[in-house]
């Protein structure tokens, strides 16, 4: 069947000021998807913005998509209409797609009042062709002019840069070089865990929490002050997600002997095979030896560039053996088969306890080990991306019989004296409370005490949420850090509800200094705070995006590292700043489609070398910063627009 374009064909260009076209939602009520056609014409990934809008003069209301295009490739894009309930943050991949990320509140079909698609605003001149654009029953079928893209190991075939691996030949040498090198030791004056020996608290064996003169530090277990840094995801390399792009590559190895170690599969997003080139490349060089001498090479360059932990999700065994510092991210965080709002669970439910019960015996394996900091009970929760959101409120929309709207009736019972006090405060005409179980919409817009009650309540759950895995934790192992959730930023002070279970609390903060984000999460805690993650990328080699924080270049990568770092140290209630991460990106993308260029080393295993001697030089000065002997840099990177996300 023939359908009804909804655009003629185009072409938008955008520089500095970005630029978008609008159309009717004309077909949005009676089909499943909306389907575009796209080809972006530029050699770095492109960001397309399709917003679908309530009809309002502001974009409040508005829900918002970004989707990542893979350069000069004919895509076709399926939005499934069903995401714009926004319960979903991160969207599946599909071939030729990369990640795709919805922002904004949810909005109803027959609320969308037009919706437009667009580029953003950059640094440079972008440019797509838009083919078609129309609304489809059924999902389409994801079609691609596949061409190589990429080498034999890994890079761009494409273009050159400086730095970039020649061939197999050039990098098995260099590898073997590599590994050749004598070990590696921390400076006098540094304790063996890469602490600092100019103070001494009392050892007990394990990391902990210590306060000299006004400032939070950690102490390791000898009892020396440590400020924790080094890259998140210490790996072999990086998967690139093989669904629909087989056709990208030069060449690959066989999926049996000896370079099976590379080849896997994930049901993550959806099933697909995986394709590992860093492990690859480590197998090109050193055999079935490939992993001794890839920990061997990795914990040397950790030591020597003055790294002291290995970071979050780095691989359990090369964590777990290689004698440094490391934090944990606990799995499996507790749910439960009904959720109130995206990922958030139906905490008064004894599911929910049982659960939170058997979450906490992983932390069982980890007794008596010295070199385990603490643990991270979870990574950015997809529910506390949305602003503004209130779980009170969604459990009230909802007609599942949550134990959670069970448990806030009854507050409400014992709140107010009778049923009138309570219709009086809300403006309601209720003749019993049990009446809230049928779906209310929008009970925050009935009156402001209707909105204190859901805001009170959405803290009391997110106090359960947090306290009840945290207290199973700490009773089985009441040695080892609780560093928190990870949290992605603050956009509620309700996020902070539950804190006090924590010895740290921990925050992904992707911005130019995280002075202001410490401060105002320490004010309102008064715990330490340990940033999870932080990065700065570029797209001057290699690959296309350059993350949530982008500079110019790779010399402006390290100005911009010791800038944050040293403004981190300089916080007295910051212990530690974690960089996300070891690995550069997979050129074609991971399993939801992020391709950074981010990391400490590319994926033939060769450091960044402008980026790596401003990181040694920071690390080699920090305790300076901690203990206020110098002041940290004023200097930031030259940054540009955000090209990833």
């Amino acid at each position: 069947m023939k359908h009804r374009s909804l655009l003629s064909p185009m072409t938008l260009c955008a520089g500095t000021r970005g630029a978008s076209v609008s159309f009717a939602p004309e077909g949005i009520v009676d089909n499943g998807y909306l389907v575009i056609v796209a080809r972006s014409r530029q050699r770095h990934m492109m960001q397309l913005v399709l917003t679908f809008h309530s009809g309002e003069d502001d974009d409040e209301d508005d829900l918002h998509i970004n989707l990542g295009l893979i350069p000069d490739v004919r895509t076709v894009l399926g939005f499934d209409l069903c995401d714009l309930d926004a319960q979903t943050l991160f969207l599946p991949r599909t071939p030729g797609k990369l990640k795709t990320v919805v922002f904004g509140k949810k909005i109803r079909r027959e609320d969308v009042a037009r919706i437009s698609i667009g580029l953003p605003k950059n640094y440079i001149d972008q440019r797509v062709e838009l083919y078609d654009i129309y609304f489809s029953p059924t999902e389409p079928e994801y079609v691609l002019d596949a061409k190589p893209l990429v080498d034999p190991i890994g890079q761009a075939n494409f273009y050159d840069w400086p730095g970039k691996t020649p061939d197999a030949g050039a990098m098995v040498a260099y590898l073997k070089k590599q590994s050749d090198k004598p070990s590696a030791a921390y400076p006098a004056g540094m304790s063996t865990c890469g602490g600092s020996q100019r103070v001494r608290f009392a050892a007990t064996g394990y990391f902990r929490v210590e306060k000299h003169k006004g400032r939070f530090v950690l102490a390791d277990p000898e009892g020396y002050p440590f400020f924790s840094v080094g890259p998140d995801c210490v790996i072999p390399g990086e998967g690139c997600r093989m669904e629909g792009l087989d056709g990208f590559f030069d060449e690959l190895p066989p999926k049996e002997e000896s370079f099976a170690p590379a080849w896997g599969h994930m049901d993550v997003m959806g099933a697909s095979d995986y394709f590992n080139f860093g492990t690859a490349n480590l197998i090109r060089a050193f055999g079935d030896d490939w992993w001794d001498k890839w920990a061997g090479i990795t914990k040397n360059r950790l030591i020597e560039w003055g790294c002291n932990t290995v970071a979050n999700w780095s691989n359990g065994q090369f964590a777990r053996s290689c004698g440094l510092p490391y934090v944990w991210p606990l799995q499996n965080f507790p749910a439960t088969r009904s959720t109130i709002f995206r990922d958030f669970p139906d905490v008064f439910s004894d599911e929910y306890q049982q659960n939170a019960e058997a979450f906490a015996t992983q932390i069982d394996e980890f007794a008596g080990d010295a070199m385990l900091i603490g643990y991270f009970l979870r990574n950015e929760p997809h529910w506390a991306f949305a602003e503004g959101v209130n779980i009170a409120e969604e459990m009230l929309e909802r007609e599942e019989d949550f134990a959670c709207k069970q448990a806030f009736i009854e507050y409400l019972r014992g709140k107010y004296s009778d049923i009138a006090a309570f219709n009086t405060a809300w403006g309601l005409a209720f003749t019993d409370f049990a009446q809230l179980n049928t779906p209310l919409k929008k009970a925050r817009g009935l009156s402001d005490a209707a909105r204190a009650d859901l805001e009170e309540w959405t803290g009391v759950m997110i106090e359960q949420y947090v306290g009840l895995p945290s207290a199973a934790l700490k009773k089985r192992d009441p040695h080892h850090l609780n560093l928190g959730m990870r949290y992605a930023f603050i956009n509620d002070p309700a996020l902070l509800r539950g804190s006090e279970h924590f010895d740290v609390f921990s925050l992904n903060c992707y911005s130019t200094n995280p002075a202001k984000h410490i401060k105002r999460v320490a004010s309102m805690t008064g715990l330490p705070v340990m940033i999870g993650e932080f990065h700065f990328g570029a797209i001057d080699r290699g690959l296309m995006g350059a993350g949530l924080r982008g500079v110019t270049d790779q010399r402006q990568r390290g100005v911009a590292y010791r800038h944050y770092i040293e403004a981190a140290a300089a916080e007295p209630f910051c212990v530690g700043a974690h960089y996300f991460q070891y690995n550069d990106q997979a050129y074609l993308g991971r399993f939801d489609g992020e391709n950074h260029q981010i990391g400490l080393v590319d994926c033939c295993h060769h450091p960044y070398p402008e980026f790596i001697a401003a990181l040694k030089r920071t690390h080699r000065t920090l305790y300076d910063i901690v203990f206020g002997d110098r002041l940290p840099s004023k200097r930031a990177g030259v940054e540009i627009p955000q090209i990833g996300f």
